[in-house]
């Protein structure tokens, strides 16, 4: 039964870090063209393209560096900083390397490795919380991604949410 827990939990982690969430993401910024994904309410508050710099740059330190071994330098500060309007397709570029990335981490943990330490002694002690870590960032900036993205473009999105867990995996009743 434990072992059963255990798939279970990761795959439900991958396919929502690699998957689902990413799916969100990658609508949002196709949905809206250069100048909107750089819109800012104010100049200290984020673009998408920010959030998605920031969501990359997280997922490629603490994902793909500490856990799946890949190297990485991060310049947190210079993902909010960005002020160029990165064109979507390399915008897009950026993050869908991350997201391959964290592919090959996932190949790489198996059930038995959720209980390891943690490589950031300093926030979790297993694994496995590293993880859901990881999960409920990409959850939440993924989240103010659609917002914002629904109130640039009113109707550019139907049950985005839904849809892209329906669609690759995290929904059981598919």
């Amino acid at each position: 039964m434990a072992d059963d827990i255990a798939d279970a939990v990761l795959e439900s982690l991958r396919t929502r870090i690699t998957a689902v969430f990413p799916a969100q993401i990658r609508q949002c910024v196709e949905a809206l063209d250069e100048e909107q994904i750089w819109w800012r309410p104010n100049e200290g508050e984020n673009s998408i393209g920010n959030l998605v710099l920031h969501v990359t740059g997280s997922l490629n330190h603490y994902l793909n560096r500490q856990i799946g071994g890949i190297p990485y330098e991060r310049d947190r500060a210079a993902e909010f900083a960005e002020r160029r309007h990165i064109p979507k397709t390399e915008l897009l570029q950026i993050f869908d390397d991350m997201v391959a990335k964290a592919e090959t981490t996932f190949d790489g943990i198996t059930p038995q490795r959720l209980g390891e330490p943690s490589p950031e002694p300093k926030m979790y002690q297993l694994l496995v919380q590293d993880l859901i870590g990881v999960a409920t960032h990409i959850a939440n900036h993924a989240g103010q991604i659609v917002w914002i993205t629904k109130m640039i473009r009113e109707g550019a999105l139907d049950e985005v949410w839904m849809h892209t867990h329906k669609r690759l995996g995290g929904w059981v009743g598919r």
